[in-house]
């Protein structure tokens, strides 16, 4: 009988944390695995990672602007 296939994946702790409250899992979406070695995959993944967070953050100050508008509007 063979062993067991390893897979050069490492699942790293993360996700919501614990004192959310336990609503639906995350989506499969949001876990992005980038097969290779470590060294080869680097850059790409830090270069994603900077740029999801940008992203992220755009997003967060445009909802925030909507938010002081409709609170600007409320007088």
């Amino acid at each position: 009988m063979s062993a067991p296939v390893q897979h050069p994946f490492t699942i790293l702790p993360g996700g919501k944390p614990a004192s959310s409250s336990p609503g639906a899992p995350l989506a499969r979406g949001t876990l992005h695995l980038m097969p290779g070695g470590v060294r080869e995959e680097l850059p790409g993944a830090l270069a994603e990672a900077v740029e999801a967070a940008r992203q992220m953050r755009l997003e967060i100050e445009r909802r925030i602007a909507r938010a002081l508008e409709a609170f600007e509007d409320r007088g």
